[in-house]
């Protein structure tokens, strides 16, 4: 009895049959075809490392200052001899600052918050 032998042309057909029929025959398909096309002989290409950045830190000295100064501001905004106006430019610059320091961009947070305090007359204490 003779068995079914698998000739190069056979494969041939099962392949493209596959592909034509299958829903993954194209991906794959063509992925195999890529691969044979485009890897060299033996080499195994590694896959390029992206440098991951180093997670910012908290710095506590100045988050405390960042806090320190919204405190000043709010303890300072209502006995504040300025027009309604500038009150409100000034809740709108404390409102920036505190939130430019809640994601640690304490440089502007703090600069954006000594801005208000001035803006109300004030001095501010750090």
């Amino acid at each position: 009895m003779g068995g079914f032998v698998m000739t190069p042309y056979t494969r041939n057909l099962a392949t493209l049959a596959f592909t034509l029929l299958s829903p993954l025959g194209p991906m794959i398909g063509s992925a195999a075809a890529q691969t044979a096309e485009t890897a060299p002989s033996g080499e195994v290409q590694a896959a390029p490392t992206v440098a991951v950045p180093e997670p910012r830190k908290a710095d506590i000295s100045r988050a405390v200052a960042c806090q320190v100064l919204v405190s000043q501001f709010d303890d300072g905004v209502a006995g504040a001899k300025i027009d309604d106006a500038a009150k409100t430019a000034a809740r709108a610059l404390r409102g920036e600052g505190n939130k430019a320091c809640g994601v640690w961009d304490y440089d502007g947070g703090i600069g954006a918050l000594r801005t208000a305090i001035a803006a109300l007359g004030r001095q501010p204490v750090r």
